[in-house]
């Protein structure tokens, strides 16, 4: 069992974030008209989408875009 709960999840321990990620449980409703297969299916899909961004930095969110564009800006500002 982990020593980290969901109440630890963005706490700075030891320098480092706490990112604490529930998996799925029995409790929890499998989305309507989505089958176990086509679930899958689907996040295959978004893992092999987000590695390939990881692989050329391309930003997975809209913060994440636009502080790249800001980090780029003050890169041409520099030189």
């Amino acid at each position: 069992m982990s020593k980290y709960t969901v109440k630890d999840d963005g706490k700075v321990v030891g320098g480092k974030v706490v990112v604490f990620v529930a998996s799925p449980g029995a409790d929890r409703a499998p989305a309507a008209g989505v089958t176990p297969a086509a679930a899958k299916a689907a996040a295959k899909a978004q893992a092999a989408g987000l590695r390939a961004a990881a692989a050329t930095g391309a930003a997975f969110c809209e913060e994440c875009e636009s502080a790249r564009r800001q980090l780029a800006g003050m890169r041409r500002q520099s030189q």
